[in-house]
């Protein structure tokens, strides 16, 4: 039942004080900084998504994904047989055996994430986005990023969006999906909301 989204109502004006208002909260320093951004570090997904990505070039960034961190820097802090890696290596599906193959041979078992479902644009037709999923899942994607139709929030057809995304989810199987809602492309702070809503509630 969504028809209670179109009653969502956002407040702009105390949105942007509260984001004003982060911005003063005190960082941490020193040793409690180092292990937030080594935390940090951990869920990073080391990226190339390039027309002109070859084999190569994700051999180096999966080598850049199993060591990220410069090895005396490790050691300076006492991290370094912790096993800090990146979280994932993502690439286009054309590029996802390339990546499972070589993080395979250099023994380590950081997960491929894909884009997909017409990646960036989303402007594919919805038989396409879902053979895409398939297909990099088929290749060894352990992850999928898919990427909303923006239209179908811009003009308010939000079953379509809901099910859009659950029939993009039921394509990932065990894989893991991310849904990227490209929000400064929605128009409002409540369209962003709406979109997040619908991308929970479809899995």
């Amino acid at each position: 039942e969504l028809g209670w989204i179109s009653k969502v109502y956002v407040n702009r004006p105390a949105v942007v004080r509260h984001a004003e208002q982060i911005k003063k909260w005190k960082t941490v320093k020193g040793n409690w900084q180092a292990a937030w951004l080594l935390k940090a570090v951990t869920c990073i997904d080391l990226t190339t998504l390039s027309g002109d990505d070859t084999p190569s070039n994700v051999q180096r960034l999966c080598f850049k994904a199993k060591h990220p961190i410069r090895e005396d820097l490790l050691k300076a802090l006492d991290m370094h047989d912790k096993g800090i890696t990146v979280g994932a290596v993502c690439v286009y599906p054309a590029r996802v055996s390339d990546a499972v193959n070589t993080l395979k041979a250099a023994g380590c078992n950081i997960p491929v994430a894909s884009v997909a479902a017409g990646f960036p644009s989303g402007q594919t037709p919805l038989e396409t986005k879902l053979a895409e999923i398939r297909l990099a899942v088929e290749y060894g994607a352990r992850e999928i990023d898919i990427v909303i139709s923006r239209s179908l929030v811009l003009t308010g057809q939000w079953e379509g969006l809901y099910e859009e995304i659950r029939l993009c989810r039921a394509a990932c199987g065990e894989a893991h999906m991310k849904t990227i809602l490209a929000t400064g492309e929605l128009g409002s702070l409540a369209n962003v909301y709406k979109a997040s809503m619908i991308a929970m509630m479809a899995g």
